[in-house]
């Protein structure tokens, strides 16, 4: 076996030595470029995100004239399928050999489809009504598509930057803090521009191709300063096979416990997100509101990765996703019971509550590194690319329930273009918006009580990792 493998190596052109020279490279921490390299590459996704997350069923409601029914199974039938592409990506990415490794060569792959999709998306043609249907599906799911690929991939290179647990959670949070930066300018500035712009759907399509064109060079960024430095002894030998490395994740519970809360959590977010324009125009009829009260929300957002590293230290992830879910619910509730004719202040102070607790998906990323090595201390391989495209699945599923479960019951309380909204429909919508994300936000915690990766036990797998790694690395010195 060992010949199989020296054989491997060689006929990649690399020496054991190499690949050792790398191995050690593993406990080198990311220098303040590779960080700054992979906050752009999420500031760069959260522009193409934001109008898909918070913009693209008003414009199909409000611009194309889509109804909420229709839209709600668009945005259904979408995610699902691209649910199930994700982790067929993720295992892509751990079967690509390149000489720029394997998931940062795909930010640079994926970027003119995620540009030219995204463009498509938001443009409305003079179809019929089924045209227009059609339209929506072709171009969305392709942008679902392009979008999921850089994002896997860069979820993935997290964990091929470096192995240090700390240092990921630093990553991690210079990611969070950038993307939080561009949602408090996006949240300032994107109604204003679009209520400017006429409000009508040349209005969003301009708006998205200006917030696509600025999404370019900030991932090229990340393609040029994030450098993967973490490989197996074993990367030169046959790639992974898709089977291999999802066979692997069913043999991970820890990843799956995530998986499922991570699917509750994201559909409360995508629910809220998806109708919190509603809310702001039909519920509390203070559209001049809404962009104070995006900010306000990622302004606290912005806080959160200054906090979680602390509060990681202290409570562990288990604990800090748990406690972050309760507060988190509980200021949805408190919103909810304000009701329709809240005092603005109250609102505004609720929201920014509601975007600092909501800490758990910071906190998940990291946990999903763990969950990798935590994979690899059972079944003796590294399956980044599997692992966070499972991830990509649990967060698309969300999306799906969330951004479907929102307009589905707007259009069961008989919400449509042109409504007249009485009180009882004001009372309607500011239930879809927070009592129902409220209640998701609460399960969450179900899936993370039998969770066991606490930071004792992390810091016993990762030495036994480490352990293994270097004896395995030895033999094969050994026999080059």
């Amino acid at each position: 076996m060992i010949q199989a493998r020296k054989r491997g190596h060689r006929a990649s052109g690399v020496s054991w030595k190499g690949i050792v020279a790398m191995a050690a490279a593993v406990g080198v921490k990311s220098k303040y470029l590779a960080r700054f390299g992979y906050m752009s590459a999420e500031m760069g996704t959260t522009f193409s995100f934001y109008m898909i997350s918070s913009f693209l069923s008003v414009f199909y409601t409000d611009a194309v004239g889509l109804t909420p029914m229709v839209v709600s199974t668009l945005m259904l039938v979408v995610r699902v399928i691209d649910a199930v592409a994700a982790p067929i990506m993720g295992g892509i990415i751990d079967g690509t050999r390149s000489k720029y490794g394997r998931a940062r060569p795909w930010l640079l792959w994926g970027l003119p489809f995620l540009v030219l999709l995204s463009i498509l998306t938001f443009s409305d043609f003079d179809f019929s009504g089924a045209g227009k249907v059609m339209y929506a599906y072709v171009t969305y799911i392709g942008l679902e598509f392009a979008y999921t690929l850089i994002d896997t991939s860069k979820a993935a290179l997290v964990n091929t930057i470096t192995a240090d647990g700390d240092e990921r959670v630093i990553l991690n949070s210079w990611r969070s803090a950038g993307a939080a930066i561009v949602n408090i300018v996006l949240s300032a500035v994107t109604m204003p521009i679009i209520l400017f712009l006429g409000n009508d759907s040349g209005a969003y399509q301009i708006t998205n191709m200006i917030y696509i064109i600025v999404c370019v060079p900030l991932i090229l960024c990340s393609f040029l300063f994030c450098k993967e430095t973490v490989v197996n002894v074993n990367v030169f030998d046959k790639p992974v096979r898709f089977s291999e490395s999802l066979g692997s994740l069913v043999k991970n519970p820890m990843l799956l416990l995530l998986v499922v809360s991570s699917t509750l959590g994201t559909a409360a977010s995508l629910t809220r997100v998806g109708t919190q324009v509603y809310y702001y125009q039909h519920s509390l009829q203070r559209p001049d509101l809404a962009g104070t009260i995006m900010v306000v929300y990622q302004v606290g957002q912005f806080l959160v990765p200054f906090v979680v590293p602390a509060l990681i230290k202290v409570a562990g992830k288990k604990m800090s996703m748990i406690i972050a879910n309760l507060l988190d619910g509980g200021a949805l509730l408190v919103l909810f019971l304000l009701g329709p004719d809240a005092n603005p202040i109250l609102v505004v102070i609720g929201s920014f509550f509601v975007g600092f607790f909501a800490m758990t998906a910071l906190i998940m990323f990291s946990a999903t590194s763990d969950c990798v090595e935590y994979g690899y201390y059972r079944n003796g391989k590294r399956m980044p690319g599997a692992s966070v495209g499972v991830m990509a699945m649990s967060i698309k599923l969300g999306l799906a329930v969330g951004g479907s479960l929102g307009l589905f019951l707007l259009g069961l309380f008989g919400y449509h273009q042109g409504v007249v909204v009485d009180e009882a429909m004001r009372e309607n919508i500011n239930f879809v918006v927070n009592a129902v994300p409220a209640i998701l936000t609460f399960l969450c915690v179900l899936p993370l009580i039998p969770y066991k990766l606490t930071n004792k036990r992390m810091k016993e797998i990762n030495a036994k990792n480490a352990e293994a790694d270097a004896i395995l690395a030895s033999r094969n010195v050994g026999v080059d």
